[in-house]
């Protein structure tokens, strides 16, 4: 793209993992600035930018979710620099850091009753990555009608800035290539959609690229409106507790992650607002009373921030192949799906503790 040429020019669609660039083209004018600098410089700018983004929407995620006389600072800091999908990124240099901040910046917008600046933050993270579309459905459902204009006119205004900018053709392109490409079911190790669980069930483009039957992508889209199905169920207009708005919009941000096609383990970095939401709504509530809640919580933590990096240290491609031939592949496969089995079930709880408190009232 600094050279005058579409950011896509070395998209493929060939393999699950390897795509090039895969983001609207507002997000490829977003990173056009590192191109004035060394490939070294470059590398280092976005390397400070990721770390700096993470630390300030974990705290930001802390001071909002946790009660005062907690460690806040001390708990965002180990987040931040600790929780396996945000490490993760700070190698794999994917743009998720910015992308968590913008999400923590709308959490804190929509606990706070701020609906405008919600509609935008979202529609300026949808903008850069798409998934962020779907929290339409809290905005919806809370019946924050301005805030839904603001995410809608926001999203439109990207797309506008990136047809001015670099022309209709990357636009294009991203709509008619890209996107399918992404939405193909894949069972891939790192993909933790429930997609992605569902196509390890079946053993399906999981070492190879294989065509999607239409029952398995039709299970996947059942499974994808059924998480998003929890969201809408649990989430009502009016006043709520802080915690309680924390959770919904935490709740939004599981099935964000789950109910798209892909879910790369280093998309769970934005797990953190979720789980920051579950605590807060432990310690409003009490331990006893949130137990279930409680111990999905810290299975979620568990399973991504101590046996999902060290099951990712081991992975090697010789050994899968080797493995792939014997009778074990089959369970050991399903072993890959536990990050995103322990995030559906922190949902499952998220959903059964908000559910209580609205049959509750009614």
């Amino acid at each position: 793209m600094a050279a005058g040429g579409s950011p896509y020019a070395q998209f493929s669609s060939a393999t699950p993992t390897n795509f090039g660039f895969i983001y609207p083209p507002f997000a490829a004018l977003l990173a056009r600035p590192l191109a004035l600098l060394t490939d070294k410089q470059a590398l280092s700018m976005w390397l400070v930018v990721s770390l700096l983004t993470t630390c300030v929407a974990a705290y930001l995620v802390a001071r909002t979710a946790l009660p005062a006389t907690w460690p806040r600072l001390e708990l965002a800091l180990l987040g931040a620099l600790a929780f396996g999908p945000a490490a993760y990124n700070y190698w794999h240099g994917q743009i998720n850091g910015l992308i968590f901040l913008l999400l923590a910046v709308a959490y804190w917008a929509y606990v706070d009753g701020r609906q405008t600046t919600t509609g935008v933050v979202l529609g300026l993270a949808a903008g850069i990555k798409v998934a962020p579309i779907v929290l339409i459905v809290l905005l919806v459902r809370r019946r924050w009608w301005r805030g839904s204009a603001a995410m809608f006119a926001t999203v439109a205004a990207t797309v506008l800035v990136g047809v001015l900018v670099l022309g209709a053709g990357p636009t294009h392109t991203f709509i008619s290539t890209v996107l399918p490409a992404l939405s193909r079911t894949t069972g891939w190790l790192y993909n933790q959609s429930i997609a992605g669980v569902i196509a390890r069930l079946a053993d399906h483009s999981v070492l190879v690229v294989q065509a999607t039957p239409l029952w398995l992508t039709a299970l996947c889209w059942i499974a994808g409106a059924l998480i998003l199905g929890m969201v809408v169920w649990v989430t009502r207009p009016g006043e709520r507790p802080t915690a309680e708005r924390g959770a919904e919009f935490g709740l939004g941000i599981v099935a964000m992650l789950l109910a798209g096609s892909v879910a790369w383990y280093a998309h769970f970095t934005a797990l953190i607002i979720p789980l920051a939401a579950a605590a807060g709504l432990v310690a409003s509530r009490g331990r006893r009373a949130e137990r279930a809640l409680l111990t999905g919580t810290a299975l979620a933590v568990v399973v991504f921030a101590l046996v999902s990096p060290f099951g990712i240290g081991e992975l090697a491609m010789p050994s899968l192949i080797s493995v792939s031939r014997t009778p074990l592949w089959w369970p050991l496969l399903q072993l890959a799906s536990l990050p995103g089995l322990a995030a559906l079930w922190l949902a499952v709880r998220l959903r059964a503790s908000l559910a209580v408190d609205s049959s509750s009232e009614t």
